[in-house]
């Protein structure tokens, strides 16, 4: 970076990409699949495994259209937040933090209170799902000793690890995953016309009567509100998303790998609402957007595991529990998804059980190290103090307030489903419509037009934000019974 008195002469430049980034080869691009690691895991510890395999069992194949909608959406919401940061060094919470009018912060401090508010209830939400297993199969301790010691456990770990050791699981943990779903869909022989049309035409079914006969606590529940939570839990919510753009730092891609990369953020913040100064000579775009590919790669691999559970776990609920009116609810939430690979052996009844156990405990885990990055970038645009500190000198606070906050979740006796839902509807699905449109007003206000997403790009970023924005909107109305 040149930095001369005029700061409107500072040029920002590009560390020289990988040959595989320029190249654009999609196998060797696999390689930079990292971050998205964590998000993955994260997320379908609840979403997937859990309300995809609900919304089979509830409406059939019917409902497919809403998960995969939620993931695309996601997947546009989180690339262009991923890009920004790798072309400029700085996440775009703390523009957020600049560039709208009214008091300094308040919009990244409104999104990031609500997410923050939000991890005692993921983490007291899966852990409390995991524990029901547990107990269910083992009927000693409670649903809530077993929850704690989930919660503390995974603490535990968080705090004797790092980044690496984090990513290094979650990938682990993915791939057995997927392994196991695709088994059990081959073997569950699902009726694939009914699938293409679930995924590709959007309807709002009713609820059956026999819902009402065995789960009147899901027939209680407004049609909207169960679908919507359906897309906030998929992928994930803002509480995750904003970690998991901070959780590139660890890789240094684009302008993150620079060394300087500390005065940069202190010089972009210096700017307020002009434009970022990248450098616009094409060799430099073209470096700058290579490494850009880093992100989308990351970005693209993350989200297609994500469908692929979702499709695998809501294909198998409609096809094994809805004809045998069974539904993960109550005291069975992850019981009856045991079938799913028992058609195929009936000792594969244990994979099932050891399977769910990592992916839930992944995410238990995993959600120390996202929202340990989701505090300091919420925080650090607006408080000098946790930019010098770092992620690292956070970890053990958030760590203790996720852990603290989740165990008195669990011992509120909740439901899981009752923790999650509101989590869901504001954290997964109404503030991530504000955030892709804030990103879209961003991308086009502060980055020089060679570096600013294509028009499709755009519009598919408007129209997610548009749409999740409604969507949230009229589930939280409806949540809380204003209309």
């Amino acid at each position: 970076m040149k930095n001369q008195e005029n700061k409107r002469e500072v040029v920002i430049t590009y560390l020289e990409p990988p040959e595989d980034l320029k190249e654009g080869n999609f196998l060797k691009l696999l390689k930079y699949f990292g971050p998205g690691a964590i998000l993955t895991s994260i997320t379908i510890g609840s979403g997937e495994v859990f309300f995809s395999s609900r919304g089979g069992a509830v409406f059939g194949y019917s409902i497919l259209w809403c998960f995969i909608l939620g993931a695309i959406m996601k997947c546009i919401q989180t690339y262009a937040a991923n890009r920004y940061i790798t072309l400029t060094g700085e996440h775009p919470m703390t523009r957020w933090a600049y560039m709208f009018p009214g008091p300094k912060g308040w919009f990244p401090l409104l999104l990031g209170v609500i997410s923050i508010m939000c991890f005692p209830f993921w983490e007291g939400g899966v852990s409390g799902l995991l524990a029901n297993m547990l107990y269910n199969n083992t009927k000693i301790l409670s649903q809530a000793i077993w929850a704690t010691i989930l919660i503390w456990g995974a603490f535990a770990l968080f705090m004797a690890g790092g980044y690496d050791t984090m990513e290094k699981a979650q990938t682990a943990i993915v791939g057995t995953m997927v392994v196991c779903i695709l088994a059990a869909v081959v073997a569950s022989k699902p009726d694939w016309l009914q699938v293409i049309i679930g995924s590709l035409i959007p309807r709002i079914p009713s609820y059956e009567p026999w819902i009402a006969e065995k789960y009147p606590s899901i027939a209680a529940r407004p049609i909207w509100v169960e679908i919507i939570t359906y897309m906030g839990a998929i992928g994930g919510g803002t509480y995750d998303y904003i970690g998991y753009t901070g959780m590139l730092r660890e890789k240094g891609w684009g302008t993150l790998g620079r060394e300087d990369l500390d005065e940069i953020r202190e010089y972009l913040v210096s700017l307020k609402n002009e434009r970022i100064p990248l450098s616009e000579d094409p060799a430099e775009v073209k470096k700058g957007l290579a490494w850009a590919k880093a992100a989308f790669m990351d970005n693209i691999v993350s989200y297609g595991l994500l469908v692929i559970f979702t499709i695998g776990f809501m294909v198998n609920g409609a096809v094994i529990l809805h004809p045998a009116h069974l539904v993960p609810a109550d005291n069975e939430m992850l019981t009856h998804q045991a079938k799913f690979l028992t058609v195929i052996h009936p000792m594969l009844v244990y994979l099932y059980y050891v399977a769910v156990f990592f992916a839930l405990f992944g995410t238990v885990y995993g959600i120390y190290m996202g929202y340990v990055y989701t505090t300091y970038e919420t925080l650090s645009p607006v408080i000098r103090k946790i930019r010098e500190i770092g992620p690292s000198g956070l970890k053990l606070p958030v760590a203790l307030y996720v852990a603290i906050g989740g165990t008195i979740a669990v011992w509120t006796k909740l439901n899981p489903t009752v923790i999650i839902t509101p989590a869901s509807i504001i954290g997964g699905v109404l503030t991530g419509g504000i955030w892709c449109l804030a990103m879209y007003w961003t991308d086009k206000k502060m980055l020089p037009k060679p570096y600013q997403l294509s028009p499709i790009g755009s519009v598919l970023l408007i129209v997610s934000g548009v749409v999740m924005t409604f969507m949230g909107l009229v589930a939280v109305l409806q949540f809380f019974k204003v209309i």
